[in-house]
């Protein structure tokens, strides 16, 4: 207890107890002496007391006396005071260092904001510096490099947890640019001008941007590269994209054997020689400003060497790749090939492409690499060829066009208008124009000379146009003969035939089976088109009875179309086994078409000069005894009528086959008209000087008429009928056979049968009729012309004429026919 009261008095006379603050210590230096000796109850009673820092809880410590509580209560307030004088203490001697670390902590707050002014500034001015290089066409692997600086930028901002606002903006950007650039790729791998160091830093890019192998980034050249070979073996423009298409592959190849795998592999693994920010196309952009912002980017940006493998394509690998995408590429080439192909009709711009595609191939398939040349070769020319030959078998079957059309104008035959042909000579020949020569005259004049009607114009003019298809398709096929095409010898085996080369397969094979297949396609159109021409031929024969005003023309129309056909076969085919024999059988028609009416009137006018009493020609013979020398106005004017129904056909039908026909049509059906005689005309031996005597008389008086005398009105009518004009028809001639009336109607006369003597010297004059058409008709030995000798057998032995008036008779019909022949040109 002294102890402690001596120790409580040093503490008071220093100042105050230790551990307790100042304001305590005032309050204990004006205590009262009672208080002095309660706390030193108080303390002693601490001593015995327990820690309460020992306690568990509150509870504790109220198990003990309440002077022990407040004994604790005491001891827990100075050790409070004691502790705050201690922290006081402490803060007050780092009061420096705390100053000290607040300015560090405004610094470092100070740099950070330039730091992330600086970035922002730096990762807006990347896209600015992409976009620049783009649209000035600058380094696209320098773009792509300001691309992965721009992207790793962005990544460290937008790990902040305060993002700033443009962030988002930024990333759309570089998501735009990004885009553009890699566009900006394709189109230097679809420059097949492009050089083959473009074509690595274009590579090298897309690995950038991408972050691609260099198996990717070969692949992905592949497929841009058949995309483009798919676009323009898609257009429709013309033969020059196709073939761009090709020049695509080939270039392909010749790009990847330069490119891959070496160069490529050799490009990649340079982009990891250093940091990207090393490299000196970036540290020339003024955009960047890399002297004043690098700095502050930060190790992990300055240090970033981008990963690319560029050992994954090897050479197998990059052999196998390239194999497989040329067999894929050229099967689109070919089927975009097939399509385009069947949109060109142009035999010639087909050849012409063929040529150049075949030269293309030829020229380059050295330097393809991975790729079987001769598979190439075959694929192309197999789809010429077939595309050839279906051209061909399309230009043969047009052929059955015309068929049609000759169908057509053979069922709407109009008369008069279907097989209306001008005149030689109108007007319309004038007023043609001759500015270009003489071609359209010339060809206007053949027209009309040959009869081309509109319709058979038509044809015509079908069928020239066929015939030209026809000589481009030779003049290819010539071409593709001629053509001399370079071997490449050292892709030949030795045990190779030397003749299986290039010459062989394309000048050669190619142009044989073409030329095969142009034959075998023209002659089969036109065995064709002859049976149809055939059928319709026998149908006109077949209803010629029926429709006998238009037949004729009809077969006139199928006969020149035919011989224009005929007339023009293309050269190499004018051989071809056609056997038209239905052209006698159209001739045949013509030819009764065109007698049928002249005979028809020869039958009326033969009729009528039996019933005459005179014969008005019997003045006209010439001899002793007389005998004619000319033939009868009937005879004479059947010629006549049968040569201007010849004309009427169109002079251009009348071959000399054709005159036979009708010349021995006329005989057969001359042969009984002509052995008509009069009743009477036969007499016997006895008689004969009579005949000669009456002749005698006959020629002696000039007034003498042939036939019994009538009205003079009734001579008259007689007089102009016989010299009307030739195209005027037989009614009145027939209507004279009928009895004769006065204009008034009061006088009717009848003629009577003609004398013995007149009959006589009718068939005198038949006879010579007779010679003198045989004469006419004569075409050679035929039945018709046993028909008319038995004609005149028969009206000989009726005469009993001598040899020799016979003989002098034929002479004369012989040189009458010769002196007038040429008024008949048709039938001569």
């Amino acid at each position: 207890m002294k102890k402690y009261w001596l120790q409580f008095g040093r503490s008071s006379a220093s100042g105050g107890f230790t551990g307790v603050n100042r304001g305590s210590e005032a309050r204990n230096l004006t205590t009262s002496k009672s208080s002095w000796l309660l706390h030193l109850s108080f303390s002693y009673m601490a001593a015995e007391a327990p820690d309460p820092k020992t306690f568990t809880s509150w509870e504790d410590a109220f198990q003990y006396p309440i002077a022990a509580v407040r004994v604790m209560e005491k001891q827990l307030r100075n050790d409070i005071d004691s502790n705050r004088e201690k922290l006081r203490s402490l803060v007050g001697a780092s009061y420096r260092d705390l100053l000290h670390t607040a300015e560090s902590i405004l610094e470092m707050d100070s740099q950070m904001h330039s730091v992330e002014s600086y970035l922002g500034n730096m990762g807006v001015s990347c896209p600015e510096a992409i976009s620049r290089l783009l649209k000035t066409g600058g380094s696209i692997l320098q773009a792509a490099r300001v691309l992965v600086i721009s992207r790793l930028l962005h990544k460290k901002i937008s790990q902040r947890s305060d993002t700033p606002p443009y962030l988002e903006i930024l990333k759309q950007r570089l998501s735009s640019l990004r885009r553009k650039l890699l566009a900006r790729i394709d189109r230097n791998f679809q420059n097949l001008e492009a050089a083959a160091a473009i074509l690595v830093e274009a590579m090298c890019a897309f690995s950038l941007a991408t972050s691609s192998t260099a198996a990717d980034v070969i692949q992905h050249f592949y497929h841009i590269r058949q995309s483009t070979m798919s676009e323009l073996g898609k257009k429709v423009d013309g033969n020059m994209d196709i073939f761009k298409s090709l020049k695509t592959f080939v270039k392909t190849l010749n790009d990847t054997q330069n490119i891959a795998p070496t160069q490529l592999a050799r490009a990649l693994e340079n982009l990891k020689a250093s940091p990207l920010l090393q490299s000196p196309d970036l540290k020339s952009l003024t955009e960047l400003n890399l002297d004043v912002h690098q700095r502050w980017l930060g190790e992990d940006i300055n240090s970033f060497t981008p990963y690319v493998r560029h050992d994954d394509l090897q050479k197998p690998a990059a052999t196998r790749i390239l194999k497989r995408w040329a067999q894929d590429a050229f099967s689109s080439f070919l089927e975009d090939l097939r399509k385009m192909l069947n949109s060109v009709s142009n035999p010639i711009s087909i050849s012409d492409l063929r040529q150049e595609m075949l030269e293309l191939w030829i020229q380059s398939r050295g330097h393809s690499m991975g790729i079987d040349v001769s598979e190439v070769l075959e694929g192309i020319r197999d789809a010429f060829i077939d595309r050839l030959k279906h051209s061909i078998d399309l230009h043969c079957a047009s052929l059955s066009d015309m068929a049609s059309t000759i169908a057509t104008i053979l069922d709407q035959w109009e008369a008069g208008v279907s097989d209306a042909c001008p005149p030689m000579w109108d007007n319309v020949a004038i007023i043609i124009d001759t500015k270009s020569g003489s071609k359209a005259l010339k060809e206007a004049l053949s027209a009309r000379a040959h009869g081309r009607s509109r319709m058979v114009q038509i044809i015509s003019e079908a069928y020239a146009e066929w015939l030209a298809g026809t000589r481009d398709l030779e003049s290819v096929i010539d071409k593709l003969r001629k053509k001399r095409w370079a071997d490449d010898l050292d892709d030949l085996d030795d045990d190779d035939d030397i003749l299986e080369n290039n010459q062989t397969l394309l000048s050669e094979d190619d142009p044989r089976v073409l030329q095969d297949t142009l034959q075998k396609g023209i002659a089969l159109s036109l065995h064709k088109l002859q049976d149809t021409v055939r059928i319709h031929a026998y149908n006109l024969q077949a209803t010629i009875e029926e429709d006998n005003t238009t037949s004729g023309h009809k077969a006139c129309f199928l006969l020149r179309v035919w011989r224009d056909i005929t007339s023009h076969l293309p050269s190499t085919y004018s051989n071809l086994d056609l056997h038209p024999d239905f052209v006698q059988t159209l001739q045949s028609q013509i030819s009764e078409t065109a007698s049928r009416e002249p005979l028809l009137h020869f039958e009326n006018r033969t009729n009528k000069s039996l019933r005459q009493t005179q014969l008005r020609a019997r003045i006209l013979w010439e001899g002793d005894p007389p005998l004619p020398a000319l033939p009868s106005p009937q005879a004479f004017r059947l010629l006549h009528d049968v040569v201007r129904s010849m004309a009427a056909f169109g002079a251009d039908v009348w071959t000399p086959q054709a005159v036979g026909i009708l010349k021995r049509r006329m005989k057969k059906a001359l042969a009984p008209l002509l052995g008509r005689l009069p009743e009477g005309a036969e007499q016997s031996d006895g008689e004969s000087g009579m005949l000669n005597q009456s002749s005698k008389h006959a020629s002696m008086d000039p007034d003498v008429d042939d036939e019994p005398a009538v009205p003079e009105k009734l001579e008259g009518g007689d007089v102009q009928n016989e010299t009307q004009d030739d195209g005027q028809h037989e009614t009145q001639e027939d209507a004279e056979e009928s009895p004769v009336n006065s204009p008034g109607g009061d006088v009717s006369i009848e003629p009577t049968g003609p004398s013995k003597d007149v009959a006589r010297d009718m068939a005198i004059q038949r006879l010579f009729d007779i010679l003198y058409l045989r004469h006419a008709t004569s075409v050679g030995g035929s039945d018709a012309e046993d028909a008319m000798g038995h004609t005149q057998s028969t009206v000989l032995e009726g005469l009993d004429l001598p040899s020799a008036d016979l003989k002098r008779m034929d002479k004369g019909a012989e040189a009458y026919w010769k002196r007038t022949e040429l008024l008949f040109a048709l039938l001569a």
